[in-house]
């Protein structure tokens, strides 16, 4: 039985990554109970880390415990360029955490590796490992998140259950974001209907693949490089598995215009990269545009108090000393669109 390994990244911020991150590994633990279910926080902002240990306030000091412990992704990567560059250090299990441990409201099954802001400083050991003078630096410098994700699969107590993660990247490709790639297996792409968002995933299948819709080959290094090292060391890529849209349009005409045409670009864009280049796509269904509907109110909510989605009640909730309402008519559909997409994992 082969675990599934979900990178959600787009080439641009502000399209949902950390939310849908958040919503996807939560309900889908709660809806599978009989597996494990484990968050990989690779942004350096560690927003996903914070909803999942308890929300605004609770959930930073309890992340901020596992900065001062040094038991982050960043914490890691410190340990192994001073303990054990080349090879496993024999506590990478440890950088795990039952998220329920710190949050009540959490399901049982549900791990963290908690992010860390000093991934970007990070950034430097990854690319000193990378350049050392040595055979097959670059790939052993990529492998560091695998070997964390490898040893926890591998635990004593895993006892064979089916384990399925769920990897948050900022919008940058740093060389830390090359690591979260090489170890995930599928791709999910949060997208918004507005340009910026397009280009972002247009540059996604520059960076990771090297191509580019059209007949015309790339010349320009900084998208090969990459695609072209992970050829050179033998490493597989993750497949692109669907495009998740964020709906956060407003209802003025102009402005409605304007969503659809870019809603009908994204899902052209999205059937034309398959046709050209299906063996970077997920078999059946794989490219399809699945649809969720804007958080609004209930991001902020669950932002704040760490709660899963489906169970969020029709009530006010006490945000930064304001009640701010939830309605079921904002819930439910949520609900609806976030069981679709976990219908296609």
């Amino acid at each position: 039985m082969e675990n599934i390994k979900y990178l959600l990244w787009n080439n641009k911020g502000g399209v949902g990554k950390t939310f849908l991150t958040y919503m996807l590994s939560v309900e889908y633990a709660i809806k599978n109970p009989t597996e494990d279910v484990i968050v990989i926080d690779a942004c350096p902002q560690s927003n996903v880390s914070e909803m999942l240990l308890g929300g605004n306030g609770i959930g930073e000091k309890n992340l901020e415990k596992f900065r001062s412990n040094n038991m982050t992704i960043a914490g890691y990567i410190k340990d192994r360029y001073e303990r054990s560059r080349s090879s496993k250090i024999g506590t990478e299990t440890n950088y795990f955490s039952a998220v329920r441990t710190f949050n009540a409201n959490m399901p049982s099954n549900l791990y963290l590796l908690p992010g860390d802001v000093d991934l970007d400083i990070c950034s430097t050991i990854i690319n000193y490992l990378g350049t050392a003078p040595e055979r097959g630096a670059w790939k052993k410098s990529r492998w560091l998140l695998c070997d964390l994700i490898d040893s926890f699969e591998h635990r004593k107590d895993a006892n064979g259950r089916k384990q399925v993660f769920f990897i948050d990247c900022n919008p940058s490709f740093a060389n830390y974001t090359e690591m979260a790639v090489l170890s995930a297996t599928r791709i999910l792409v949060p997208c918004t209907a507005d340009a910026a968002s397009i280009r972002g995933i247009r540059n996604l299948f520059k960076l990771i693949y090297g191509i580019s819709l059209g007949d015309n080959e790339l010349n320009d290094d900084v998208f090969l490089m990459f695609s072209t090292n992970a050829r050179d060391a033998g490493l597989s890529l993750p497949l692109v598995h669907r495009f998740v849209q964020n709906k956060s349009r407003s209802n003025l005409a102009d402005a409605a215009q304007a969503f659809k045409s870019h809603v009908h670009e994204i899902e052209e864009l999205a059937k034309a990269m398959k046709h050209q280049h299906p063996e970077v796509f997920t078999s059946g269904q794989g490219g399809e545009v699945l649809n969720v509907k804007d958080g609004n109110t209930l991001a902020t909510i669950i932002n704040h108090i760490g709660q899963p989605l489906s169970k969020l009640q029709q009530k006010k909730y006490r945000i930064y000393d304001q009640d701010t309402q939830a309605n079921n008519s904002q819930i439910e559909p949520l609900v609806k669109d976030i069981n679709g997409v976990l219908l296609t994992l």
